[in-house]
């Protein structure tokens, strides 16, 4: 089976939870980077995230 393309994939643009519009953030997991997003493979990853602290996405346990 072909595997979808990056173009032809559904990227969600809202929560499936509560609806909130997602925002964007990139985590760096090498301290010795500077201060900015330069997206490193293996370094950084892009996520999106609800940014409704009322969401149950976004409750702690």
């Amino acid at each position: 089976m072909d595997q979808p393309t990056v173009d032809e994939k559904h990227w969600p643009r809202t929560c499936p939870v509560c609806g909130t519009e997602l925002e964007h953030a990139t985590l760096d997991f090498d301290p010795r980077n500077e201060d900015r997003a330069e997206l490193n493979p293996g370094e950084m990853a892009q996520v999106d995230y609800c940014p409704n602290p009322d969401c149950p996405t976004n409750l702690e346990d």
